[in-house]
């Protein structure tokens, strides 16, 4: 009997414990009844019907899809379009080396020769074919276009021509055509083929060009001025001399009683050498 009591003898600290764990399990017990007498709310369909149309309506438009042929070109058939509308793999190579060629098929009755496939197939596929626009719709050239070559050429003066007209000339543009107009103007009027070389961008072959299409009127009264003799006012005419320029001149001139050759007038002080067949142009020494 001793034995048995000494079963139930617990310190404090056991007691508590113990009476801990009770109150969890009478918490435990308490949710689980609390849960059970919540009523089942569960949805239960009695007419299904409508979802059912729906879902129906949702997987024939899913198969109308995967089934649909959009227009294509022929020439640009893979794998999987040609799994798509049926063309087998014979039919499918022979395209592929025909295509390889670097040439294109441009109908329905081609597509037939190169393939091999059968003319029922063809014409339940051949609709979807979808060709490039100029294949369709040939474009003809135009009548009233002509080239360079076959264009008749109406020859006119340089120094009145437009810049529709100087266009009109192979190799010139309307960033050339505007320096030519600017430089004419600076010029007051070209006087030798030479200066119109001489425009920045004219390259040897416009210029045989532009020899075919222009000639060259030098502008009214124009006559070339003597070194040696001519006053300031006179050589300030010439487009390439500046003040300073002009002063060295007559300076040099009065020095050596005239200039006897162009040799000496190239010694001139900031005498722009490159220019001087330009300048002899509109110069002369005696």
């Amino acid at each position: 009997m001793k034995n048995l009591k000494s079963l139930f003898l617990f310190d404090k600290r056991q007691q508590r414990g113990i009476l801990l764990l009770m109150l969890l399990l009478v918490i435990v017990c308490g949710l689980r009844y609390y849960a059970s007498t919540i009523p089942d709310d569960r949805l239960l369909l009695t007419d299904v019907s409508e979802y059912q149309e729906k879902i129906d309506s949702l997987k024939r438009i899913a198969y109308r899809k995967k089934d649909t042929i959009y227009p294509f070109n022929p020439n640009y058939i893979n794998d999987y379009r040609a799994y798509q509308i049926g063309l087998n793999e014979e039919e499918l190579l022979r395209l592929n080396r025909f295509r390889e060629s670097g040439t294109f098929i441009n109908s329905p009755a081609q597509f037939q020769q190169v393939t091999e496939v059968s003319k029922q197939w063809l014409d339940s596929i051949s609709p979807y074919f979808k060709f490039p626009a100029w294949v369709n719709n040939p474009k003809t050239k135009s009548k009233s276009y002509t080239s360079y070559k076959d264009r008749k050429i109406v020859i006119s003066n340089i120094n009145t021509a437009s810049r529709e007209q100087l266009k009109e000339v192979y190799g010139i543009g309307p960033a050339l055509s505007g320096r030519i107009l600017e430089e004419r103007i600076k010029l007051n009027g070209f006087i030798a083929m030479e200066q119109v070389l001489d425009v920045y961008g004219i390259t040897d072959s416009t210029m045989l060009e532009v020899k075919k299409h222009f000639f060259i009127k030098p502008p009214q009264g124009f006559k070339k001025h003597k070194l040696n003799t001519s006053t300031r006012d006179e050589l300030s005419t010439i487009p390439y001399f500046n003040d300073y320029l002009i002063d060295e001149l007559i300076e040099q001139r009065t020095l050596r009683d005239g200039f006897k050759s162009w040799d000496k007038v190239l010694l001139t002080s900031r005498f722009p050498q490159e220019k001087l067949s330009l300048i002899q142009l509109y110069l002369t020494l005696n």
